[in-house]
């Protein structure tokens, strides 16, 4: 239990780690990310779904708990759960409607941390589901983290892949006319 302990607090600091630095300041001073007013209604309109989302997955949760009896997770990984299907829902709808990058940002160098963040949490995934992730038939955080994690990352970038295939294809026609 100790050493999944510092697993998690270790994956949890470098997820912190990468965030921050999304989130800072260039060394000029000026803000990374500057998005336009549409890219802000996009964003506050995928912030609304991800909230039903997220609304709908404790609506289950609880129906499936008192009405049923039917406990899927232990407490931690529902709320886990719930808050990782909301993120997901505002990420993929911001990626569709071109709401999720800023303006002057690469977002390659994005895409190549969520491939090795995705990688990581796939070996850990398989190591967990090779020894087992259900714990009194409930699956539990420190089991299924990884899995959820990769779920999630594998979404984002089969979201992003698509996206950015359609719009070379749309560039690409374009150019033919």
């Amino acid at each position: 239990m100790k050493q999944h302990a510092i697993g998690l607090l270790a994956g949890a600091l470098a997820g912190c780690c990468v965030v921050l630095a999304a989130l800072g300041k260039k060394r000029d001073g000026s803000i990374k990310g500057k998005y336009d007013e549409r890219q802000q209604v996009v964003r506050g309109r995928a912030f609304q779904y991800g909230f039903v989302g997220w609304m709908i997955f404790t609506a289950f949760c609880i129906l499936s708990d008192i009405g049923l009896e039917i406990q899927f997770m232990d407490l931690s990984m529902t709320l886990f759960c719930g808050m990782l299907i909301g993120v997901t829902i505002y990420v993929v709808y911001s990626v569709w409607y071109d709401g999720y990058f800023p303006l002057n940002k690469n977002p390659k160098r994005i895409l190549s941390i969520l491939i090795t963040v995705t990688l990581m949490n796939a070996v850990c995934a398989v190591y967990r589901i090779r020894h087992g992730l259900l714990e009194h038939g409930v699956l539990t955080f420190l089991n299924g983290v990884n899995l959820l994690l990769t779920v999630a990352f594998t979404i984002l970038l089969t979201v992003m892949f698509v996206k950015w295939t359609k719009e070379r294809q749309n560039t690409d026609k374009g150019e033919q006319t």
